[in-house]
């Protein structure tokens, strides 16, 4: 627009220069025609008025000349502001485009540490508030591997959709990760991931003992089962004996047959009561060592998981609040780099490459 508006000026003062000119040209002539009829004083008038064009000439050269001047030096700062406003206003675009990728992929992180921490909140207190009962224990276990399985597999989130467990080694030459809080944000980052694989590692400990706590009450019930069996069938046998006991009224040296077989009967109950009293008697030494090494697991278990909620769980939370914070100041760091130096395109840096890893939707 001010090119067209420079041109249309410019036109105007050269159709004004050669009507001058012509003017100039036709007072030249009068003037001769006077010259050739004129006394001393009107010789005086034409060199006055020959003198006089030819001033007004130069003035109107001059002037014409120190316009156009003017009007391209206007021109090229014209120009040049505009330029300079186009690269401030697309790295201000560049930089907002930045900062809302950045802010997008925050709150990925966000989410993702957050179903983590949830996760290990969840396994944590159903431990904790384990209750031992003789029940369906191989569903317990279950119960506790899928709760384990939930939260590896939010660390396999994190692994596929967050940076804390990518390589955040710096790039080569690359003006971004010179940016001073990239480097804190790296080791926070490495720090979670240790603290992370530090805390699966102790609940896959805890896991084991639950596990191994909950085959072993599994692998008791069935003890319990016959041990309450073969007190019922004592309780009969001794129901037997007795009956029949009643029914013999000789000597033992003078029995009838029918006391004799009565006889023979109560003996072979009485050993079947003996034999069942031997087995309940290992059953109970069994039991006996199952259920201790029962209680031990489970309290090893109810252990292991106190002391990752106590210590491990809040050590996390400490770093994943640090890392956020830095990540904000990053975010402000970045953002402000690109204002003030724009973004270089051909800086090859896979982390702050955010248009071709992290495209808008």
């Amino acid at each position: 627009m001010k090119d067209k508006h420079s041109k249309v000026v410019m036109v105007i003062l050269i159709i004004e220069l050669a009507l001058f000119l012509c003017l100039g040209v036709f007072c030249l002539f009068n003037c001769l025609v006077a010259y050739k009829t004129a006394n001393g004083n009107d010789l005086l008038n034409f060199a006055g008025g020959i003198i006089g064009s030819l001033i007004a000439g130069m003035i109107a050269v001059v002037t014409f000349f120190c316009t156009i001047k003017n009007n391209d030096k206007n021109q090229k700062e014209a120009h040049e502001l505009q330029t300079k406003l186009n690269i401030e206003n697309n790295r201000i675009q560049t930089s907002l485009k930045v900062e809302d990728n950045l802010n997008r992929i925050i709150e990925k992180e966000r989410s993702v540490l957050a179903n983590t921490y949830n996760q290990l909140e969840n396994f944590l207190y159903t431990i904790a508030n384990l209750l031992y009962k003789n029940d369906d224990f191989i569903e317990m276990k279950n119960d506790f591997m899928r709760l384990y399985g939930e939260f590896v597999s939010s660390i396999n989130n994190i692994k596929f959709n967050s940076d804390i467990f990518e390589d955040r080694s710096k790039c080569e030459n690359c003006q971004m990760c010179e940016i001073k809080t990239y480097g804190i944000l790296v080791k926070v980052a490495m720090d979670i991931q240790k603290e992370i694989l530090i805390i699966d590692g102790e609940c896959r400990i805890a896991l084991d003992y639950l596990v191994a706590a909950l085959n072993r009450a599994d692998q008791t019930k069935p003890l319990f089962d016959e041990k309450s069996n073969l007190q019922q069938f004592n309780i009969n046998y001794k129901n037997q004996i007795a009956i029949k006991n009643s029914q013999i009224k000789n000597p033992i040296d003078s029995l009838t047959l029918q006391e004799q077989a009565w006889y023979n009967e109560i003996l072979s109950l009485s050993e079947n009561i003996k034999q069942n009293n031997q087995r309940i008697s290992e059953i109970d030494g069994l039991t006996r060592d199952n259920l201790k090494f029962i209680d031990d697991n489970l309290n090893l278990a109810k252990s292991k998981a106190a002391q990752i909620d106590d210590k491990l769980k809040i050590q996390l939370f400490f770093l994943i609040q640090n890392y956020f914070s830095v990540y904000k100041s990053y975010i402000k760091e970045v953002v402000y780099d690109v204002q003030m130096n724009g973004k270089k395109i051909n800086t090859k840096c896979a982390k702050l490459d955010f248009e071709k890893n992290h495209p808008v939707n």
